[in-house]
């Protein structure tokens, strides 16, 4: 079994939060977690450094984002990011700030920790 934690920024707050990840006998990537760090944490932990690549949905069980609930996220066409979203039309990234109000659909995404 292959298994990271990927990093995500709740818009609501901008806080960070760790989801666990466990890829899938067909190469899916599944979210099965989540909970709060933080950045000094997620340093330390190597999820930073983390990256996976291809679909990513959730488990049934899944929490969702630890502050706000969502379970959907975006990925930042400015930053590459993940953040939740809790549907609507607009977004602003919990990264870098950036408001969307067009989403694209991708079949499969391929996201790093990278700076937080």
């Amino acid at each position: 079994m292959e298994a990271t934690v990927i990093l995500a920024r709740c818009p609501d707050n901008g806080q960070l939060y760790g989801m666990r990840t466990q890829k899938m006998p067909d190469g899916d990537w599944r979210r099965n977690w989540a909970f709060p760090v933080n950045a000094r944490q997620a340093k330390s932990e190597g999820y930073d450094r983390m990256e996976i690549r291809g679909s990513l949905r959730y488990e049934a069980d899944y929490p969702g984002c630890p502050y706000c609930g969502a379970k959907n996220l975006v990925q930042c066409g400015k930053c590459g990011k993940l953040t939740c979203w809790k549907g609507g039309k607009a977004l602003v990234c919990g990264w870098c700030g950036i408001r969307a109000e067009r989403f694209e659909w991708v079949s499969e995404v391929r996201v790093s920790g990278g700076d937080m």
